[in-house]
């Protein structure tokens, strides 16, 4: 009798301990996964978010040299070319593959066009594979971090110095947007509009132009003789005069390009920068007198 008792026992707890062990097991796994994007989060501030903001925003104000680091947003949403040949937007995480972030960590990311001096990045390696500080293991981390867009636990990471206070506030993350549609941009230069809704270009003030262009992140990518020596972007030391590439130079094309590159061009490395209507006017009528 005491063994059929038993037997009847045993019946009844093996499924239900495999019923409450495969719960155990994947709460285990969620708490992992969360441990490993916190890891990430820790790593991210002590090491990326001079360049990229504290929250991710980009071009952060660093706090070494109190400049703009240029360095683009990793959240939000970004503008590309669909299937269709057509400019949309897309969240961050799924235009960004994980294999494309973990790369691009690990190796850096070189300048783009020109001829840059050997070994120079404007992303530096971080996987020690290459020279860089982290392992494979804490790349693993950032990458699930970022992935993860939990950028609230950035603000819940080891205390940061006090530098970092100086770091350029993130801007709220807003759905997607319409992309503007209009006038295809010069074969070749990938423009697909040339409005991008800003206002109608107004001449501004040129002193003020330049200091829009020294002050918003502009001298970090871009070249002016006895002004700046950025090398991502293209030279505008003669940008009245001498187009770049197969770009429009006037003025008013200018003023929709500034206003938002990644919506004339899906794909450009150039940030839009937020600039007030003035401040777009400013720069432009200072970028005009480049000849």
């Amino acid at each position: 009798m005491i063994s059929v008792i038993l037997t009847t026992l045993i019946v009844l707890i093996i499924p239900g301990y495999f019923m409450f062990e495969s719960q155990r097991q994947y709460q285990a796994s969620v708490a992992l996964d969360q441990e490993n994007i916190q890891r990430g989060a820790d790593i991210f501030a002590a090491n990326c978010s001079t360049c990229h903001g504290v929250q991710g925003q980009g071009n952060a104000i660093q706090p070494s040299n109190n400049k703009p680091s240029g360095a683009p947003p990793l959240r939000g949403y970004v503008t590309q070319l669909g299937p269709d040949g057509k400019p949309q937007q897309v969240p961050w995480t799924k235009s960004r593959n994980e294999d494309y972030i973990r790369k691009t960590i690990s190796a850096g990311r070189p300048p783009l066009g020109g001829n840059p001096p050997p070994g120079q990045v404007v992303m530096p390696t971080w996987s020690d594979r290459f020279g860089g500080p982290l392992d494979d293991l804490s790349i693993d981390y950032l990458v699930d971090f970022l992935e993860s867009q939990q950028w609230n636990l950035v603000k819940q990471s080891a205390e940061l110095p006090t530098a970092f206070a100086k770091a350029t506030p993130a801007a709220p993350v807003a759905g997607p947007q319409t992309v503007p549609a209009g006038a295809a941009g010069p074969a070749g230069s990938g423009i697909v509009t040339v409005d991008t809704g800003a206002a109608p270009y107004k001449p501004g003030s040129a002193s003020a132009g330049r200091q829009v262009f020294e002050t918003k992140g502009c001298t970090g990518c871009h070249t002016i003789a006895g002004i700046s020596t950025g090398t991502v972007g293209p030279n505008l030391t003669h940008i009245a005069t001498t187009p770049y590439d197969h770009f429009p130079n006037t003025a008013a094309f200018m003023k929709q390009w500034i206003h938002n590159p990644p919506a004339a061009k899906p794909g450009t490395v150039m940030p839009n920068l937020g600039l007030t209507d003035q401040e777009l006017n400013d720069v432009v009528t200072f970028l005009q007198t480049l000849k």
